[in-house]
């Protein structure tokens, strides 16, 4: 009896230990993961491309030169054309356009990115209620084991059947741990489409 008690033992602290190693944060702190990161890298682009453009005003200013008198004495000369104007304005209109299709290009990409997230949240979700349900009938075949073990201690039954079961139950643990694994993978790649950072997150839920 002792021996099934540490048994059952045991089966409880792996539960707990695969529960809390396939942990995924909630879905909406992973959407809002993957939309910071998303807003700063637009961001970043907007302030680079800032800093390209705002040296545009200089093709404003009147050209500098050297010209001659009749006499032939050189003097300073300034050269400027009403097309300058006209340059500079068109030139102001495409910038706005610019930065209008940044902004548009990232949120296509927000959209797309959202949804890939949502998708491979789902397909974890499901692979995660397989997982739990395996787990819940591989905690009554781990009870049917240690009463086998039992029985075998107690040359109750042939070592035949003992070792039937053992295989039994060693199958079933490593269907489990194939099927923790391929979980492990979802959740790794659900948190790198989602950028996933938990110090920023902490301090997303904090704001709020």
């Amino acid at each position: 009896m002792k021996y099934i008690i540490i048994h059952l033992g045991l089966i409880y602290n792996l539960s707990f230990i695969i529960a809390q190693d396939l942990y995924l944060p909630p879905l909406q702190e992973l959407e809002n993961s993957l939309i910071t990161f998303i807003e700063i890298e637009r961001d970043a682009k907007l302030r680079s491309f800032d800093q390209v453009k705002s040296s545009d005003w200089q093709d404003a200013l009147p050209s500098l030169g050297l010209a001659y008198t009749p006499a032939g004495d050189p003097r300073p000369s300034i050269s400027w054309s009403p097309l300058q104007i006209l340059d500079r304005k068109e030139q102001k209109k495409r910038r706005k356009m610019d930065r209008e299709s940044i902004y548009l290009g990232y949120e296509i990409l927000m959209t797309d990115r959202l949804y890939r997230l949502r998708q491979l949240y789902q397909d974890y979700m499901i692979d995660m209620d397989a997982l739990s349900l395996k787990q819940s009938t591989i905690d009554i075949d781990e009870k049917l084991y240690a009463i086998q073990v039992k029985k075998y201690e107690e040359n109750l039954i042939k070592p035949s059947e003992y070792l039937q079961a053992k295989k039994r139950i060693l199958l079933i643990r490593a269907d489990i741990e194939t099927m923790r694994q391929e979980l492990m993978k979802r959740k790794n790649e659900v948190m790198y489409e989602a950028k996933w950072d938990g110090t920023r997150a902490r301090e997303l839920s904090v704001n709020e």
